[in-house]
């Protein structure tokens, strides 16, 4: 009886047992309960070394360690140069209250404008102050709708609607989401605009299906439903064209230039976040699977060898957007910027507990955030 060569990897042991292999070798055939004891054995946690990520974890930390610093020298990853803008937080809460937000509102979602501050400024250092305001301003929309979905489900599920009627939304912060939204265009050019708002819709449109729904039913053949909703729910878009605002880098002259690495950046985007958020998910598993699972059911596959793809896949992302602004040497140094900024937001961010693990990045970058925090004003 042949046993499947996949069931000794599945728990991440490594390479096939020395007990399979003899199996193979003398095509034993035993008995289904003597394979089950052999199988317990080789698996059972007092046989081996191996330290999951978490009890339900099917991923050694050793092998996350690994994928993670593998794709990072992959990339040539550099730690930027980040900086504080003291200013920033003040000036998207006065922006909050320009759009008719209420102090109160302001006050509970504080924390999203933290977070919205702190990944605008490290994704989009090469951007001019009035520009990074705004990409601030819409990570914190987006950030604060994602948080409150629950509680503000029955005004998302009228949004796109009332966008379109130009009806007035009875939330405030959605009110003032509209309004900023009008904001746009001179500032990341018509078709940018255009995009972002597009972008917008989507992704209200998808956390209202993704609240109201439990899971999905995925078949073999749904490989690219993953990446379909996955760009909605990640809001990619209107992120991917923030890289280009019109006084860097005007429609009427490079729209064409960069348009076509939008879709690699939009990958870029969602893949960076499932790769270096799987950590934090898989130490907190609720019923609700992730990419990483998703994507290994889809394709028949262990979490491991699915963390592996994505790897090679955000490689491959970073590599094709290299590639298609090669020509251009001051949009490719910035679209560098951003893509070592993104991934640098991740690895000091407290929530995903990189600096948990043996990822040197991770520790470095954490601790150098601690030290512009403490040298605030």
């Amino acid at each position: 009886m042949s046993m499947p060569r996949h069931i000794f990897r599945d728990r991440e042991i490594g390479e096939p047992s020395w007990i399979y292999k003899a199996m193979v070798r003398k095509q034993s055939k035993l008995t289904d309960a003597t394979l089950a004891m052999l199988f317990h054995m080789t698996a059972s946690p007092a046989m081996s070394s191996v330290d999951y990520i978490s009890a339900e974890s099917q991923v050694s930390k050793r092998c996350y360690e690994e994928v993670v610093n593998g794709f990072l020298g992959d990339i040539s990853f550099q730690p930027p140069d980040v900086k504080f803008d003291p200013g920033l937080k003040r000036r998207v809460e006065i922006r909050l209250r320009s759009y008719g937000i209420s102090p109160e509102l302001i006050t509970k979602i504080g924390s999203c404008i933290e977070t919205a501050t702190k990944i605008s400024s490290y994704s989009y250092p090469f951007v001019s102050p009035e520009v990074l305001d705004a990409i601030a301003l819409y990570a914190t929309y987006v950030i604060s709708i994602d948080d409150m979905t629950g509680e503000i489900l029955p005004d998302l599920e009228k949004y796109c609607s009332q966008l379109v009627l130009g009806q007035v939304h009875e939330h405030e912060l959605l009110r003032g989401f509209t309004r900023f939204l009008s904001d746009q265009p001179p500032l990341f050019g018509p078709f940018g605009g255009a995009m972002i708002t597009k972008g917008t819709m989507e992704f209200i449109a998808s956390a209202v299906v993704e609240r109201n729904q439990n899971g999905v039913p995925l078949s073999h053949d749904a490989a690219d439903y993953l990446v379909y909703f996955r760009s909605k729910t990640g809001v990619a878009e209107p992120f991917a064209f923030f890289c280009f605002p019109e006084n860097r880098n005007p429609e009427g002259e490079d729209l064409g230039r960069y348009i076509s690495a939008i879709p690699n950046i939009m990958l870029f985007l969602g893949y960076v976040n499932d790769l270096l958020s799987f950590y934090k998910e898989e130490l907190a598993r609720d019923d609700c699977p992730g990419f990483v699972h998703d994507y290994a059911t889809v394709h028949r596959s262990s979490s491991t060898q699915a963390l592996r793809q994505l790897r090679h896949s955000t490689l491959e992302e970073v590599q094709k957007i290299r590639h298609i602004l090669a020509g251009d040497d001051r949009t490719a140094q910035r679209l560098n910027q951003f893509i070592y900024g993104y991934i640098f937001y991740h690895l000091s961010a407290r929530r995903y507990k990189l600096d948990e693990l043996r990822i040197p990045a991770g520790r470095e970058a954490r601790a150098r955030v601690q030290e512009l925090v403490q040298g605030r004003p």
